[in-house]
């Protein structure tokens, strides 16, 4: 079980969705998108009907689940 996180690096709620993750003592992997990729991320919001970032997943085996943003996240830990 890990999660996976699409962030920018000047996004706050990105570096609090990744510092809450590791005070849970839970793996992740960061995919970070500069802004020459904004148009991958882009399309990669579109599919999820998703406006910002961070983009939180939940992957357990073959299993991606997508979990929201910071806020929704929180609240799946019991942290919000």
């Amino acid at each position: 079980m890990r999660y996976i996180l699409f962030v920018k690096d000047d996004c706050t709620y990105c570096t609090k969705a990744a510092a809450l993750l590791e005070k849970k003592d839970l793996s992740y992997n960061l995919v970070s998108f500069d802004t020459e990729q904004e148009s991958v991320l882009k399309e990669i919001k579109a599919a999820y009907d998703w406006k910002t970032v961070p983009m939180v997943f939940y992957k357990n085996g073959s299993l991606t689940k997508f979990i929201g943003g910071y806020t929704e996240l929180a609240a799946e830990l019991g942290d919000g």
